[in-house]
């Protein structure tokens, strides 16, 4: 079968036709900077007709689209109709920066009535799977049940594809394997795993709780917003602004870059130093208490951007682990190079596996409909 994958951003479209038999990507591109200056396109719908013409000659089979936020409706693969339209429609709110676009291009295509079906696949869907103690939060029954305040956890199409990956990497019964997943790119992201079902996960009712990230603050005390609304007269758009785009390694260091802020640390930068402390700090809290819930561990998973080309960064996140049995070689860390490939960065007496597996959301994507479509 052959899927093709829109992967949209607010302002990018990428996309790549995948044969899921063989898992070649018969194409691939970026539509970007939609709706800027000197952009590739207009809007969103413009940009979706791009994509298509490039295809208008290709065998393509079905459609699979990257949604963010799919709350409580969207707990699987969900086929578009012009109702479920309606309704993914009612959670713009929520996730105002990526559902909105991803909307436009979905319904552009469906507006055209072509004979392919088309799937969408949500990022939130991997976390349906999390009892109320992890995704409540302890706030009044009436809040949680009108407004939706709870944590619903992203990343999931990443966290979803490495898990099953490292499961892969095990030999045998794999049903209660224990696994922690570090998505670690511009966003962040921590998952705890039980035979590849989420059980717990760092992001919140949106993408800034949890991990320290590359703009967004990560776990901060939720009466800052309120004290500087109050001190500082801050809007809730100055707020929003500081939190979600001005914080993070930005905030710390003013760079956002991971190489870059490694770079300043060795040449003596002490707010790069500090910077990099506070990321890895906060991503070892996380290790020890998914440890926790977990009652043990058999894998720990460096994935995305950061996880899987910052050696450093690894080095560091895994030094003081050794009581729970995490020790990576120095040398085989310094010198992985994915490419694809699941790398095992573990010392041979290494009661945990550390490993390196490599992302791909777009053929995650593309496995995710056919499987769907061949149910």
């Amino acid at each position: 079968m052959n899927v093709l994958v829109f992967n949209v951003g607010s302002t990018t479209l990428k996309y790549a036709l995948i044969n899921t038999e063989t898992s070649e990507r018969l194409s691939e591109g970026l539509v970007d900077r939609i709706g800027q200056t000197g952009g590739d396109a207009a809007d969103h719908l413009s940009a979706a007709q791009i994509v298509l013409e490039k295809h208008a000659t290709l065998d393509v089979n079905a459609i699979g689209h990257r949604v963010v936020h799919g709350s409580d409706f969207f707990t699987d693969c969900t086929m578009v109709t012009r109702s479920v339209l309606d309704d993914l429609a009612t959670l713009d709110s929520i996730a105002p920066l990526h559902n909105p676009p991803a909307r436009a291009v979905i319904e552009a295509i469906t507006n055209l009535d072509m004979p392919i079906p088309q799937v969408m696949v949500f990022d939130t869907a991997y976390f349906s799977t999390l009892p109320p103690k992890a995704y409540r939060y302890a706030v009044p029954e009436e809040i949680y049940r009108d407004y939706n305040v709870r944590r619903y956890g992203f990343h999931g199409t990443s966290h979803r594809y490495v898990t099953e990956q490292t499961l892969g990497f095990f030999e045998g019964d794999t049903s209660q394997t224990k696994v922690i997943t570090l998505h670690l790119g511009g966003g962040a992201s921590a998952t705890a795993s039980v035979g590849g079902t989420a059980v717990e996960t760092s992001l919140g009712m949106t993408p800034l709780e949890g991990l320290v990230m590359a703009t967004r603050t990560g776990d901060i005390d939720a009466s800052v917003p309120l004290h500087l609304m109050r001190q500082a007269k801050m809007s809730t758009e100055e707020v929003d602004k500081l939190l979600n785009k001005q914080s993070g390694l930005v905030g710390l260091c003013g760079d956002a870059d991971m190489r870059t802020i490694l770079s300043r640390r060795d040449k003596g930068d002490e707010a790069a130093k500090l910077a990099i402390e506070v990321y890895v700090h906060r991503i070892q809290k996380y290790i020890g208490s998914y440890i926790a819930v977990l009652g043990g561990l058999d894998a720990l998973v460096f994935t995305a951007g950061v996880g899987e080309n910052a050696a450093a960064i690894r080095a560091l996140v895994a030094k003081p682990l050794s009581c729970f049995g995490i020790e990576i070689d120095t040398e085989v860390n310094a010198n992985a190079r994915p490419k694809g490939k699941i790398v095992d960065l573990s010392t041979p007496n290494a009661k945990v596996r550390t490993l390196i597996v490599p992302t791909d959301e777009e053929q995650a994507i593309s496995k995710q409909v056919e499987g769907f479509l061949g149910r």
